[in-house]
């Protein structure tokens, strides 16, 4: 009888237990649902600055390229392409109230667009700072409206914004948008790291890039030949596999499931170096970083599993890496010709 009691009561603490927790998660989503409507209501204004050497770009320069639209999917991880709806280029700055059309998503599986108006356009002078605002009335259709791109350039480290003053340009990117949709406000931490990857890491690179020096030259070289290695590399795993037998490994087909896999992200490594080497910069170093790491590592692999073991294949990858440090290291204190 006492078992049948203490059973009884267990099995009903069990279903209030289980209706408290069901009760429990139906509230939390009615709580998520009232908090989205209500963010409905806000506008969304995220801001991003960045500090560049005016050895990459003067305030006047970075105008420019922030007012020609051609120029924006080199800098904004998400942005596709940009069209005129007149045809005009471009490749130049906008002028007061002319549009384009800016593409983004995944072109063509999800093409997203939001159609840009340059609203205001003022150059950096000697005396005051430079700005540029951009705005779109219907934003993404049942998504955001009223969307706004500001830029604010100036001087950095000085009082004036002349172009031969001081050592820094800064600018500063100032998003709002009214969300129309739950997507929109869920999306506000993607757009905050997708602005402060276009600010602080893809437009220095590209805008440094785009200066003639012996440290870019290296960097294109560089990424041209691992691109080409990663190539080679691919093609010789997939028939004899003869740089890895060189090294007592087994061939690419009879490794483990593992060692195939570093075998292939060694191969892929070498095109993700060139395509980094396009954007130039710091991220083209990124890239040659990449690759030496994801080498080097993989000749240590090599020489505590071939049989025989190869120390020399370890020692040569340290080696050839410390050559293009040093080549890296050369370049970057060497200066252009022009100089």
């Amino acid at each position: 009888l006492v078992s049948s009691v203490v059973v009884s009561i267990t099995n009903i603490a069990l279903l209030v237990w289980e209706a408290m927790t069901i009760h429990s998660i139906f509230l939390f989503f009615q709580l998520c649902v009232v908090i989205l409507k209500f963010s409905l209501a806000y506008s969304v204004k995220l801001s991003t600055t960045s500090t560049l050497p005016r050895t990459s770009a003067t305030p006047s320069e970075l105008h420019r390229f922030l007012a020609s639209p051609a120029n924006w999917p080199k800098i904004v991880a998400s942005s596709h392409s940009v069209v005129s709806p007149t045809g005009k280029s471009l490749d130049e700055p906008l002028k007061i109230k002319e549009k384009v059309d800016e593409i983004f998503g995944l072109p063509p599986i999800l093409p997203l667009s939001v159609t840009w108006r340059l609203e205001k356009s003022v150059p950096p002078t000697g005396t005051k700072a430079g700005y540029l605002e951009f705005y779109s009335e219907n934003g993404l259709k049942s998504i955001a409206s009223d969307c706004r791109m500001q830029f604010e350039i100036n001087g950095g480290d000085t009082e004036g914004v002349s172009d031969n003053a001081g050592s820094e340009s800064c600018v500063k990117l100032t998003m709002s948008y009214d969300p129309q949709s739950p997507l929109a406000t869920l999306a506000t931490p993607v757009l905050a790291v997708d602005n402060a990857f276009a600010l602080k890491v893809l437009l220095p690179s590209v805008l440094s890039s785009q200066v003639a020096s012996p440290l870019n030259d290296f960097r294109r070289l560089m990424g041209i030949l691992y691109g080409i290695a990663g190539v080679a590399h691919l093609a010789d795993c997939l028939t004899d596999s003869r740089l890895l037998t060189a090294a007592n490994s087994e061939p690419f087909l009879a490794l483990p499931s593992l060692g195939q896999a570093y075998a292939l992200l060694w191969c892929a490594v070498g095109p993700v170096a060139l395509l980094a080497s396009m954007v130039g910069g710091l991220v083209a170093d990124y890239g040659l970083i990449l690759y030496g790491l994801i080498e080097v590592f993989g000749a240590y692999l090599l020489q505590v599993t071939a049989s025989p073991a190869s120390p020399s294949v370890f020692q040569n990858a340290i080696a050839v890496q410390g050559i293009v440090a040093l080549a890296w290291a050369y370049s970057s204190t060497t200066k252009s010709v022009d100089d």
